[in-house]
Order: C-alpha cells, then structure tokens, then sequence
C-alpha cells in the first residue's frame, strides 16, 4: 500500500540523516554513547535497506532462476547482518568495559611519569623532575612532601590566570601557590574544562533530544494511524523499533543529565569520568538484545520448524476434507506443516487407492488442494 511504502522510505532517509549527523557529533564530543548510539543508527540504516531490496527483490522473482521463489532472501539478508551488528556491538561493548575499568586520569598520570622517567639528562630542569621519581621494578612513583619532595610554583596556577577562561580562571585561583612535582603531574592529568564539558553535553543530548522527539513522532504515527489503517507487519516492526528507540534514547539523555548536574550523588557510586562508558555499556546491551532478538527470530524462521498447532490443525482438516470421498488417502503424518521463510510451506503425501483409478480424478484432488 501507499502508506507503507511512504512510511518506509521517510523512516530510511531520515535514518541517513540522523547516522550522519550522529557520526558528526561523535567527532566532535567524542562520548562513548553518541558512538554507540551511531553505531546503532548505522545498523537501523542497513536494515532498512536491506529491507526495500528484499522487497523489491521478492516482488520481481525470475521464476526461471528460483522456480519456488525467494521465500527465504530475506531472512537470510536479516540474519547475516543482524549477526554483523551483534558481534559490532560486542567489541564496543568491550570497549566501554574497558574504559570503566581503566581511567583517563591514569593513563595521562603514566604517561606524563613515564616521560619523564624515559627524559635524558641533557636539560637540567628534567634530571630535577626524574629526581623526585622513585622506580621500582618498572613502577614508577612520585615523592611526596612528606618524603623530602620539593614544592615549586604551581604552573597551572599561573598558566590559566592569564590564558584561562573564566571557568578556568575560577577553578585555578583556589588552588595552591606550591605544589610538588608529583602533585603538578595528577593536576595536569586530572585536567578538564567543566565549562567546555558541559557545552558539549548540551550539543549533543540536543541532537538526541531531536532524534528521541522524531522517534516518538514516527512511532506514535505508526500507531494510531498508518497500522490501523494498512494492517502491515512491516509497520509493526518499525513502530516496535522507534519505540525502543525513543526509550532508549530517552534514558541517556535524562542518565548524563542527572550525572552532570548532580555531580555529588552520582559520585558515591560512580565518577564522574565513567558515567559516559557506563551509559554507553548499558545501551550496547540493549542493542544487543534487540539485534539477538531478531537473529534468532529468523533462525527459527530458516530452521523450517514446524508451524503453531492451531495453524496446523486447521491445514489437516482442510486437507481431509478436500480428500475425503475421493480416489486418494492420507494420513496426519503425510500432512507436513512447516515454516519457511516469511512464509510457511505444507507438504501433503497422497495415497491413491488399489484399483483402477483414473489420473483426472487424482488431479482433480490436487488442484482442490
């Protein structure tokens, strides 16, 4: 019908759209959810496309190439990527478990030791830094006050109350005139502009907040109008997908929110730094649980397993009635009720009675079936 097809290419250009821009804010802000929530929006696209070439692909069946049809394209098509994007968002889940597990503060503090444990002698300065090292075995620590460590002006201190902005200016003004190397090197792994954090945290659940709002558009139009109206399963899946979309969505602009603003309570239970990795964590699962839902959905539908009982039953009576009184017999275990495809294929063993027995009157039986 004309609703359905203007319904699904709407839903597959804005799907274009929405991948685009959402890879564009990843680019930008670099959180761990707009990727994973553009990963997903990739594999929405794909299945869409996959979806209008089936479709097109089933509505113009050579015959002569596949003399039973192409029952099965589709499935096929679903179950490949459906275990393409599984096994996608397994790895980015991994990823998001490892950056929960180690922390950006950490990786910059050994970055910045291990440089100047690696320094060279040649300027003065360093072999003053690589003094207040202690290494062991490979482990490398700073000397605290308390160990003899000599305190030296605060660099940041100085640095942003002329280069900062007034974030900055702020955060740096309470801190320490003197600090000792050891603790100039956490506060320069531990830096990050809050003011900078939060413009980009407001970009980007903006753009989520338009794309939860057109998903819950989509899906509510797909309810109350367009499924009722063409009664089409294909409409059903695309309202099921926006829903879980717009759920989805939902919960992580209002979970980075509420970790943004509430900086105290969340930080009893998580910091700051691995709410994004966690978030990000929790929609993979999801996605994974929809992608598995739908892999083993067409698993079943390929494993030609037998059709539901009711269907069934319905398929034997026809069958014997059609045959009762006639020239053939059949038995409840020649009638074969089984999935296949999109569809479902019955396969029927006729026993034609001993005896004479005319051709036309088995055919006759046939064509009735």
């Amino acid at each position: 019908m004309r609703i359905v097809k203007c319904t699904t290419r709407f839903a597959t250009v804005m799907c274009v759209i929405i991948a685009t821009v959402k890879v564009s804010i990843y680019l930008y802000s670099g959180a761990e959810v707009v990727r994973t929530s553009a990963l997903d929006s990739l594999g929405d696209l794909m299945a869409n496309m996959i979806t209008l070439y089936t479709g097109y692909r089933m509505t113009n069946v050579d015959l002569k190439k596949y003399p039973v049809g192409q029952k099965k394209f589709q499935s096929i098509g679903c179950l490949v990527f459906s275990t393409l994007m599984f096994a996608l968002m397994f790895g980015n889940a991994l990823g998001n478990l490892e950056s929960l597990i180690e922390s950006k503060d950490d990786i910059g503090y050994m970055a910045i030791t291990r440089f100047f444990q690696q320094t060279t002698g040649s300027i003065s300065d360093f072999d003053e830094w690589k003094d207040d090292l202690t290494c062991k075995e490979g482990s490398c620590e700073w000397k605290k006050a308390a160990d003899g460590a000599k305190k030296i002006n605060n660099p940041l201190k100085q640095f942003f109350a002329v280069n900062g902005d007034e974030a900055e200016k702020k955060t740096y003004a309470s801190q320490p005139d003197q600090l000792t190397r050891g603790e100039i090197v956490q506060q320069i792994a531990d830096y990050e502009n809050e003011a900078e954090q939060w413009q980009q945290l407001t970009t980007q659940n903006l753009f989520l907040g338009c794309c939860a709002t057109y998903k819950f558009c989509l899906w509510m139009y797909c309810i109350s109008y367009a499924i009722p109206k063409s009664g089409s399963s294909v409409l059903v899946a695309l309202a099921t997908d926006k829903r879980n979309d717009f759920l989805c969505t939902s919960f992580v602009i209002l979970s980075t929110f509420f970790a943004a603003i509430f900086p105290e309570l969340t930080g009893k239970f998580i910091s700051d730094e691995k709410v994004d990795p966690l978030v990000s964590l929790l929609l993979s699962f999801f996605i994974m649980y929809t992608w598995s839902e739908l892999m083993m959905e067409h698993m079943t539908l390929l494993s030609e397993q037998v059709a539901n009982e009711e269907f069934c039953e319905g398929v034997r009576k026809e069958v014997f009635d059609v045959v009762k009184g006639s020239p053939c017999g059949v038995a409840g275990d020649d009638i074969k009720v089984y999935m296949s495809g999109m569809g479902n294929t019955i396969e029927v063993t006729l026993t034609v009675n001993a005896g004479s027995t005319q051709f036309a009157a088995v055919g006759d039986v046939v064509q009735k079936l």
